[in-house]
């Protein structure tokens, strides 16, 4: 008997959920989706200027490193260490973000395929340049 009530509660609060949103709970839902994507663009900001400048440090210091008078300028691997922390603070923090940002939208109840929205997909290209970056630092593979 109390299983009983209990299911019932249970369908007439399911019920209650699937019942068409009002205008203000949409603008809501819609205010919630445009902040996931300023906050995602931000991510995106923050994650190119790392890459971007992990990767001129590392040439500048590299070009330093070669052609300084004194041949015991800094360490031989100090370039490339730097590079990496700047890379993977860069590249790490960018795939959290992009998997944050596809829960968010999917508990948003948004219908579309997040690969299709272009948020998602300027994510995408700006992690595939950090990982290239941060192979051809660690060794030397692509463009160097």
């Amino acid at each position: 008997m109390l299983k009983n009530q209990q299911s019932a509660a249970a369908i007439q609060e399911e019920a209650q959920f699937t019942q068409e949103l009002k205008l203000a709970d949409k603008l809501a839902v819609e205010r919630t989706v445009l902040a996931a994507d300023r906050t995602m663009l931000a991510g995106v900001r923050t994650s190119m200027a790392f890459i971007g400048f992990g990767f001129t440090i590392f040439n500048i210091l590299r070009f330093v490193q070669e052609n300084a008078p004194i041949k015991q300028f800094m360490r031989p691997h100090t370039p490339r260490n730097i590079a990496l922390f700047m890379l993977v603070a860069g590249t790490i923090p960018l795939s959290v973000m992009i998997v944050q940002y596809s829960r968010t939208l999917k508990r948003m109840g948004k219908k579309e395929s997040v690969v299709s929205n272009p948020n998602f997909q300027m994510a995408g290209v700006i992690l595939l340049l950090g990982v290239i970056l941060l192979l051809s630092v660690i060794g030397n593979i692509f463009l160097l």
